[in-house]
């Protein structure tokens, strides 16, 4: 599918973008709300400044997107992953975040604000203090992603 192809259905009222895959495209400073898109996939998409809101992303799939600033709110997250993604003052709010996987992402200046019953899982990143974690791990401050609303 095309980022044209998708504002246009969007724009026509269609919310149901379930698999879709997207890549090499610009969605910065979309705003778009109550849209499905489970188990998308979106390789090399630029999503700076994108808004979302009550947007269902389970298990989508984000590889070498751009972040920057893009605001999430009210939304489910479960089992996404961002893989070697720009994450750099990302801010998500009431979001369901159990499971998230984020593998070589930089998440300087990143608010991770939601509840879940699973924590979120982090490999080789770059906090948002700046300070590089090397390896795995499930918490990057002592506690878990679940019942957070508070930078990571």
């Amino acid at each position: 599918m095309t980022i044209e192809e998708l504002l246009r259905r969007y724009a026509a009222g269609d919310r149901d973008f379930p698999n879709i895959i997207l890549e090499y495209a610009d969605l910065s400073g979309v705003e778009l709300q109550n849209i499905d898109l489970t188990g998308a996939q979106f390789n090399y998409v630029n999503l700076s400044r994108l808004n979302l809101h009550r947007c269902e992303l389970g298990s989508a799939k984000f590889w070498y997107c751009n972040f920057t600033e893009a605001r999430i709110t009210s939304s489910h997250l479960q089992y996404s992953r961002f893989f070697d993604c720009d994450l750099r003052e990302f801010n998500s709010s009431r979001c369901d975040i159990s499971s998230v996987n984020f593998t070589r992402v930089n998440l300087q200046g990143a608010k991770l604000g939601g509840f879940g019953e699973d924590p979120c899982n982090y490999w080789d990143v770059i906090r948002h203090d700046g300070v590089f974690i090397s390896g795995f791990t499930s918490n990057l401050y002592r506690s878990s992603c679940s019942n957070t609303n508070r930078e990571v």
